[in-house]
């Protein structure tokens, strides 16, 4: 009867903690190597990934960088798709610097000012973070809105 009395509280408190108010904004644990978002809620998982790296260096003043660019399709349908640019080893909210998804054949791309992305990884092999936000499709000018976007791939 004693283990009954203990067991019931753990549950109790197991239940209340795996509830939320908002699901929206917890970002989708994503395997490596996959990409994963609601996108006007629907949950696509991009796995498909190409990924490559440029180095770059400015002329005048000699700076170096490497762009990775990550581009990625979903299996169900090859109309859908993600592409992002960051540059590698810069972690935090200004690190990807294009943004792109395109459903059923239309891209919708990142307006700054409602579009965000945080990137909490970023190294020689690895770059790892989060997205959400609306995306507009420049020439008709609907929108698209992705919550709970996540990242973590392996170059």
């Amino acid at each position: 009867m004693r283990n009954i009395i203990l067991i019931i509280p753990i549950c109790i408190l197991f239940f209340l903690s795996s509830c939320s108010d908002n699901d929206d904004d917890i970002p989708v644990v994503t395997e490596s190597n996959t990409i994963t978002a609601t996108i006007d809620g629907e949950v696509i998982k991009f796995e498909n990934l190409v990924i490559t790296k440029q180095p770059y260096t400015n002329d005048e003043t000699n700076f170096e960088w490497t762009d990775i660019r990550v581009l990625g399709y979903n299996n169900e349908d090859t109309l859908n798709a993600i592409e992002f640019i960051a540059e590698e080893g810069l972690l935090g909210a200004e690190s990807i610097w294009r943004f792109n998804i395109t459903i059923n054949g239309f891209t919708y791309v990142q307006d700054n000012s409602a579009f965000t992305t945080l990137v909490t990884e970023s190294t020689e092999n690895k770059l790892k973070g989060t997205f959400s936000g609306v995306l507009t499709e420049p020439n008709n000018g609907q929108t698209i809105t992705v919550n709970s976007g996540a990242f973590d791939v392996d170059h």
